[in-house]
């Protein structure tokens, strides 16, 4: 349906190759910017949230790779899942790998993979689980992914350089109002082109329609992450972000015209 070199009959075959591609693309994300952080160019602060940013996205465009058929989420679920237990056994010492300490970890130290790195893999099985979007034709996990990861990658990023001394924040986490505005900004941007591209496999991803929907979520997601614990973003703006789709759907149907699971 979305992409089959190999025909229906193949089609299996086709997907173990699309996830073998799906695998490297991530993995180069990750590798890159470890080489980055190891030369010095940039601080371990702004690799880890450049992965944050992109793995993500990198990986939800490699759907477009899958044929589609029932099958296709659970094979397209062993990339995030196998990351899930790579942070796993870096964080307890059973892996050594550098480069990947190196990209997301602010202190060096293995064991904070097994913190926001691990949730946020963890996350993108859920999303992926629950939202693959072929072939149903769902933008949820655009959305869910792209203010997770373009949004509070951002927010870290900018409240670093322009966020200044005036702080505030919940349970020892350190917001900014600069930081709010780029998740604001990366939620919206992030998801609104994710939705985009995928708009050239499916019609029903209407951009005028889903402007203000996007918009709307973009904007409670913003307002979660700022009152959101240190660690827990991961989990509080995804679940934000379904609870106003399905809002949509029960108040404003016209604004959300998708079923809220693509099992």
């Amino acid at each position: 349906m979305v992409l089959n070199l190999l025909g229906a009959e193949l089609a299996l075959v086709w997907d173990l190759i699309a996830m073998v591609i799906s695998i490297v693309a991530v993995m180069m994300v990750v590798l890159i910017n470890g080489v980055i952080q190891k030369s010095g160019k940039l601080s371990s602060d702004v690799t880890r949230k450049i992965v944050h940013i992109f793995a993500a996205p990198v990986f939800l465009v490699t759907w477009m790779l899958y044929s589609g058929t029932t099958f296709s989420r659970y094979i397209a679920l062993i990339v995030p899942l196998l990351f899930v237990l790579l942070f796993v056994g870096i964080g307890t010492g059973k892996v050594v790998n550098e480069a990947f300490v190196g990209s997301m970890s602010r202190s060096g130290d293995p064991a904070e993979l097994l913190k926001g790195t691990l949730y946020y893999a963890i996350m993108i099985c859920v999303v992926t689980i629950l939202w693959f979007y072929a072939p149903a034709g769902n933008p949820m996990a655009f959305i869910v992914l792209g203010c997770l990861a373009g949004g509070d990658g951002l927010a870290d990023i900018i409240g670093r350089k322009y966020g200044g001394d005036r702080k505030f924040g919940v349970g020892g986490a350190e917001k900014t109002v600069a930081g709010s505005i780029g998740m604001f900004i990366g939620s919206f941007l992030f998801s609104f082109i994710l939705i985009a591209i995928f708009s050239l496999e499916f019609a029903s991803f209407d951009l005028i329609v889903l402007f203000l929907p996007v918009l709307v979520m973009s904007l409670v997601a913003t307002i979660v992450e700022a009152i959101t614990p240190k660690n827990l973003d991961n989990w509080t703006v995804p679940i934000a972000v379904v609870i106003m789709a399905v809002v949509f759907v029960y108040l404003i149907p016209a604004w959300w015209p998708f079923s809220l699971l693509t099992l």
